[in-house]
């Protein structure tokens, strides 16, 4: 199968992102090329890492890189890195050239060499820089490209994370069981093609599990749980299930509390939730609703207006094991 991210078919993600705020929907997934560049943020990174952690930590040395310090692209080697690790500029003549050695600049013949010098480079839209912040970008990307960045701190919230996942009970419980983790998926549904990448399919107890990381663990999650549309993911990948196995799988989310700089050292508080059975009925009532809604706005060529009400009802979630620790 393509590569998942790259593939166009609809996705819970995509119908969230629809929900929320139509024409960065279209800005993303209908404009070909996109108009945005895809989401990327710490956040998104340590939740990536707490994934890989907890269901395949064999894999994180090729996925991730740790580094002692993140290079900003408000610095000069930060700016740097950033356009050379950009896929986009693979083919572009390199912006950038070094304050050439040995121009002699304290007397005036020299400082007039170097004017004309600089002003051949502005001619060429070269913008100088020091060779050390050249050194510096290209020894930082030679480190991370192919990889994804995190720097000390989110690594070791990431453990922590995991660690807390793995003494929950019942959490350790169902990974004790043999696992299929972020198999892709592509079917249909309401007419168009969607796809979906569950994090752990657990065959032997017919069970879904996504993780979860959140600043909240509490009950508060549930809120967030309605907000994000969660009900919508567990209907989607359920059906991508059934789909295979011809049954209905059970779905969990197992969310995990990121760790504070004020609570940092205290165990990450879990909680466990069973999606209820009214859920996946609202998950599949909002799915087909927002799949109209991409119809008609794609017809119409109309992303600006708010969706109707009603896309964002209520989700009912089970807890079924609850750790504040």
């Amino acid at each position: 199968m393509s590569d998942y991210y790259a593939n166009r078919a609809l996705s819970h993600s995509k119908l969230s992102c629809l929900a929320q705020n139509p024409m960065e929907f279209k800005m993303r997934y209908v404009d070909d090329p996109p108009s945005l560049p895809p989401k990327e943020s710490d956040a998104f990174a340590m939740g990536h890492a707490v994934h890989c952690l907890a269901l395949e930590p064999e894999k994180f040395d090729e996925r991730f890189v740790v580094v002692a310090e993140t290079l900003s692209t408000r610095s000069t080697a930060g700016e740097i890195a950033h356009w050379l690790l950009d896929p986009q500029n693979e083919c572009m003549e390199f912006p950038w050239v070094c304050r050439p050695e040995g121009m002699e600049r304290r007397t005036k013949a020299g400082q007039e060499e170097y004017n004309q010098w600089a002003q051949s480079c502005e001619r060429s839209s070269l913008t100088i820089v020091d060779r050390c912040d050249i050194d510096k970008a290209q020894k930082y990307v030679k480190l991370v490209k192919g990889k994804t960045v995190l720097d000390w701190q989110d690594h070791q919230d990431a453990i922590a994370c995991v660690q807390a996942l793995n003494n929950h009970a019942e959490f350790a419980t169902i990974m004790a069981q043999p696992r299929r983790v972020e198999v892709p998926f592509e079917f249909d549904l309401f007419g168009h093609r969607f796809k979906a990448k569950p994090d752990a399919i657990i065959d032997s107890m017919r069970l879904i599990v996504d993780i979860k990381t959140t600043d909240d663990a509490s009950h508060k999650w549930l809120y967030s749980a309605k907000d994000f549309g969660y009900h919508r993911q567990a209907f989607i990948y359920q059906h991508a299930l059934s789909l295979e196995t011809g049954v209905d799988y059970s779905f969990i989310f197992a969310v995990v509390e990121k760790p504070k700089p004020s609570t940092r050292g205290i165990p990450p508080r879990v909680a466990l939730h069973r999606v209820a059975g009214i859920s996946f009925e609202r998950g599949k009532e909002h799915t087909r609703d927002l799949v109209e809604e991409y119809e008609k706005r794609f017809e119409r060529g109309d992303w600006i207006e708010k969706l109707g009400k009603g896309i964002n009802d209520t989700v009912f979630l089970t807890p079924i094991y609850e750790v504040y620790e």
